[in-house]
């Protein structure tokens, strides 16, 4: 389209963060607004929140891991490189895989920290470390089952002016690979680092009346900082070399070029979120 004669730069600019937050960048249709990456943060501070601070009982348990994972699953699908599809039974067996994998470890764990052979300052400081390996575990199994078709029929690649040019499998692992990195890294500082400050602030014998507020106020600092610096690892349009794909397509990439006439060495991908 065309602007308005005198539109400033910073409209512009405005506009285009706006599309960007709200559109999905393969589809260009809007992401529903709990699983847009914008929302990632409010989201997961009541979910940290209620897996850190409730009383570790089974109940607790399973029911902040299953809403842990329920999100995650939706945020993934919204967030996925849409070049590939699952149909609804395949997307029903990852989520029930998942939720079903992360209370597991978080059950299991919880009771094998409970009898090992240690302290009890140890034991408490342990349990409030489980959460972070059942979500980490089951974020990664969550991700690769949720995107495994697309290492089956590949992904779009695109050159630099966004023309699509191919589909590519190994585009897929490194796409996979990326998210699977980035998801196993985002509760680290969440569900790890609040345990440890509260550690050391109970030293001080905080007020009982207080401490709660304490508590989910290191929440919200870790899951403010943390998610979006975990989620900025790697760029959301990725890049990856032409020597690294199918040798059919490398064969094919041959005959082309950019839009300047350079040849084509590095072509774009969505890796997802």
């Amino acid at each position: 389209g065309t602007l308005p004669k005198g539109t400033p730069h910073s409209e512009l600019w405005g506009a285009r963060t706006l599309c960007d937050a709200v559109l999905h960048s393969d589809t260009k249709e809007p992401v529903p607004t709990p699983f847009r990456v914008c929302a990632f943060v409010p989201a997961n501070v009541p979910i940290c929140a209620g897996m850190l601070m409730m009383p570790q009982t089974p109940f607790n348990v399973v029911f902040w891991q299953w809403v842990n994972q329920s999100y995650n699953a939706g945020f993934n699908y919204c967030n996925r490189n849409a070049s590939s599809s699952l149909d609804n039974q395949t997307l029903g067996t990852m989520y029930l895989s998942a939720t079903a994998l992360s209370v597991t470890m978080a059950i299991g764990l919880g009771k094998a920290v409970k009898k090992a052979p240690i302290s009890p300052g140890t034991a408490a400081l342990l349990g409030r470390i489980v959460p972070y390996c059942a979500v980490a575990g089951a974020n990664v199994f969550n991700i690769c089952l949720m995107r495994s078709g697309e290492l089956k029929s590949g992904i779009e690649v695109k050159d630099e002016s966004g023309k699509v040019v191919g589909v590519s499998k190994e585009a897929a692992k490194a796409a996979i690979t990326q998210a699977a990195i980035t998801r196993a890294l985002m509760p680290a500082p969440v569900l790890l680092v609040p345990p440890v400050i509260m550690q050391l602030l109970d030293k001080c014998k905080l007020p009982p009346r207080i401490r709660p507020a304490v508590e989910f106020s290191v929440i919200i600092g870790c899951v403010a900082i943390a998610l979006p610096a975990a989620i900025g690892v790697f760029p959301q349009e990725a890049s990856i070399a032409v020597n690294k794909l199918e040798p059919e397509l490398q064969q094919e990439l041959c005959s082309r070029s950019n839009a300047d006439g350079s040849p084509i060495t590095n072509l774009l991908f969505n890796k997802g979120v």
